[in-house]
């Protein structure tokens, strides 16, 4: 049986400690961008807290996949940064033991985060993404008539505004409504009803807005003209929160084996589909960063940072939004089709690989300048600056 011995016990302790508090603040740093969505859904919608924790759960696989990689670079900059302050590197070196060595039980800790981001593009994402849309789609028809408030203007659906007098807690039935349907400009409507209901239309994951005994007023900017309708029953048709809910099924939201097919039969068509293509290789590209970070954090690991760990996570953000640039050129190519999908997502990995090729190579061979940190070209020139101002 398979036993780590304690070098690679010691070394993989040292950086998971950090990779932990990395998922821990960057999931954080990126769970507050949406943190406003979700306030103005308890505020305004009626959504209970219980409800914002659960999209929160069908959310964090796509925060992870982002989180992982950054958060590996981060774990052995420190882990490494903090063992090669202290000599303890340089002692394992003084004894023998190449740097090679020392990368096993961090390779190996890279490959098995690999893994899983592998697990979450493939297999959770999906399942959380699609879960996400019908939750999204099942607040909005529970929630629809809760987040209605009598006698005030109500504007809840997108490009309408809605007006009810009373609404019964029985049946939940609407009573002197009105509506300012302005969805299309040239041709805005003021309908006003009596009665109405709201109707839930699962299939289309639609609302339909089901008004009575009522009239509406129209107005054509076109021709400069206006019709007024009278009617016993009439549906509006209302997609809320469009800026969330599409009519197909999202690339993100599909298995593999359903990604796969939409892209065969997108091109058996003559009509390529590049967004399932590009997320198709996203799957492939971007678990693969974890492995490169981890080596390129070894050799920068090594080097001295006047500014401390403080140092070292500023150089792991400036590294990860290189990456994350490069990583939105790739999909702009391949989304408009101007690259193939693999080459176009693949354009961040392998630049990544060649460096981190090259600086590991460097410092396994002793060939690297030991003595001069990743930021040493900065703070030389704040020096020079500092000596010219001096002088004049």
């Amino acid at each position: 049986m398979f036993r780590p011995k304690i070098l690679d016990r010691y070394i993989a302790s040292e950086v998971v400690a950090p990779f932990a508090l990395g998922v821990l603040l960057l999931t954080f740093a990126l769970v507050t961008g949406r943190l406003l969505k979700l306030t103005e859904m308890v505020v305004n919608r009626g959504v209970t807290l219980a409800d914002v924790a659960s999209l929160l759960g069908f959310i964090m696989p796509a925060f992870l996949e982002l989180t992982f990689p950054m958060a590996v670079l981060l774990g052995v900059l420190m882990g490494f940064g903090r063992m090669s302050g202290d000599r303890e590197l340089i002692a394992a070196r003084a004894c023998g033991i190449s740097l090679y060595r020392l990368s096993v039980p961090v390779f190996g800790f890279a490959i098995g985060v690999w893994a899983m981001s592998s697990w979450l593009a493939f297999s959770v994402r999906p399942w959380a993404n699609a879960h996400l849309r019908e939750q999204l789609y099942e607040l909005t028809q529970t929630r629809s008539t809760a987040g209605l408030k009598e006698k005030i203007f109500n504007r809840n659906l997108p490009g309408m505004v809605i007006y009810v007098d009373h609404i019964s807690p029985n049946d939940e039935m609407l009573h002197g409504v009105m509506i300012s349907d302005a969805r299309n400009p040239p041709a805005q409507n003021t309908i006003v009803a009596r009665t109405g209901k709201i109707v839930p239309d699962r299939a289309n994951q639609t609302i339909t807005l089901r008004l009575y005994d009522g009239t509406m007023f129209g107005l054509e900017a076109n021709n400069a003209s206006s019709h007024l309708t009278r009617f016993k029953i009439y549906d509006l048709n209302v997609r809320p929160d469009a800026d969330l809910m599409a009519q197909d099924r999202d690339p993100e939201e599909l298995s593999y084996g359903e990604l796969r097919g939409r892209i065969d039969q997108a091109r058996a068509a003559g009509k390529p589909d590049y967004l399932s293509e590009t997320e198709m290789a996203s799957k492939f590209t971007l678990p693969v960063t974890t492995i490169l970070f981890a080596a390129i954090g070894i050799p920068l690991g090594l080097k001295p940072a006047r500014g401390g760990q403080g140092e070292r996570f500023g150089v792991a953000i400036a590294l990860f939004f290189g990456y994350y640039s490069l990583m939105r050129a790739g999909e702009a190519l391949a989304q408009r089709g101007r690259l193939n999908a693999y080459a176009a997502m693949s354009i961040p990995d392998l630049a990544f690989a060649v460096l981190a090729l090259a600086l590991f190579l460097r410092s396994a061979a002793d060939r690297g300048d030991q003595g001069r940190g990743p930021t040493d070209v900065l703070w030389a020139w704040f020096e020079r600056v500092g000596r010219w101002r001096e002088a004049t």
